[in-house]
């Protein structure tokens, strides 16, 4: 680690209006800049800069203390301080928390990074559904951002993650994905309105859903769908004379002549498109209907297309960011659409 010589840098002007806190922050700003510092080069201590320069211990302190919290200069305990970073930490300091990292969350993160590009440093945390793992993350990080985004999907605790994010302040806080009753303040939110959405894609897909006997929800006890969606969806389904049926689980028995499903997982998607593939009496979008949530590739190739429910992933990270770049946190409903293919 190069120990800097500071008095090639830096020269106190004593009848300058600026202060010389601040004169000694330009100078390490500008020599980061041009190249004249670089990462890792360590700086005097403020006992040898107060000596060399005669001024005062907390008039260096002030400003090491300021590039400090520029992320310009770091510390470590009994060291002197080094050069961090050769450019100002961004003052947007955005944790995101997502649930879990899969095909679907990347697209929200890539959509909200692309939008905000170099504006804003971002910490990603996974915590795994966990409401406790989430509590701990919050509690050790919360205080040093300036947003906190979170997709609030806590399978063991949903009471308890609830709670963590209602002690939250709200004036950091955006909520991705879906709505949490009860969330009480002022915050940010794009949420999917399932319930609205389900009603209007039962209406579009009926002509085809039409063709089966049955139409069957396959809503698993553990999901990251709100526990709203299978009444909705009854209702949808009875409002336009479909027989229906929820069922919590999807067995080989269940695929059969006349049956059409729509599955909220994937491992129930792969599952309903085994069972046809095996079978040598069953065609997709002729004896068994399928409707997936959530789109994306493979499922455009399966069968020949799988037929989709989607939220807009891109739209959502590009609304948060917009409300972080703007500091203004709305409400706002993300768009869904029905994606029509030959599985139905």
């Amino acid at each position: 680690m190069r120990k800097i010589n500071f008095e090639n840098h830096f020269t106190v002007d004593r009848n300058s209006s600026e202060p010389v806190y601040q004169q000694l922050v330009e100078a390490v700003l500008y020599a980061t800049k041009t190249g004249l510092m670089d990462r890792g080069d360590r700086l005097p201590s403020i006992n040898e800069l107060s000596r060399l320069y005669a001024v005062s211990r907390s008039t260096i302190e002030k400003s090491y203390n300021n590039l400090r919290d520029m992320g310009i200069l770091a510390s470590q305990h009994g060291k002197s301080y080094y050069i961090n970073r050769l450019d100002p930490a961004p003052e947007l300091k955005v944790l995101v928390l997502f649930n879990q990292l899969n095909e679907y969350t990347k697209v929200v993160y890539d959509a909200l990074t692309a939008r905000i590009g170099q504006k804003a440093e971002i910490d990603f945390q996974i915590y795994h559904n966990s409401a406790a793992h989430f509590r701990a993350i919050v509690r050790r990080k919360h205080a040093s951002c300036s947003h906190i985004m979170v997709i609030p999907h806590f399978l063991d605790d949903p009471e308890g993650g609830s709670q963590v994010l209602d002690r939250m302040p709200k004036d950091k806080l955006i909520v991705l994905d879906k709505e949490v009753p009860g969330l009480s303040g002022c915050f940010g939110t794009v949420y999917g309105h399932f319930s609205t959405d389900i009603d209007q894609a039962i209406q579009e897909l009926s002509p085809g859903l039409r063709k089966y006997q049955c139409v069957n929800l396959i809503f698993p006890a553990h999901t990251s769908y709100p526990g709203t969606l299978p009444e909705a969806f009854a209702r949808a389904c009875t409002k336009r004379n479909l027989v229906c049926r929820v069922s919590a689980d999807l067995t080989k028995d269940m695929v059969r002549d006349g049956e059409a499903f729509i599955v909220v997982s994937d491992a129930q998607l792969m599952f309903l498109v085994r069972e046809i593939i095996n079978s040598s009496d069953l065609v997709a979008g002729r004896h068994v209907g399928i409707v997936s949530y959530q789109d994306n590739d493979a499922k455009k190739a399966m069968l020949n297309g799988i037929t989709t429910i989607s939220s807009d992933l891109k739209a959502m990270g590009k609304s948060a960011a917009d409300m972080i770049l703007t500091g203004v946190g709305r409400h706002v409903a993300n768009p869904f659409s029905v994606i029509q293919r030959r599985s139905l």
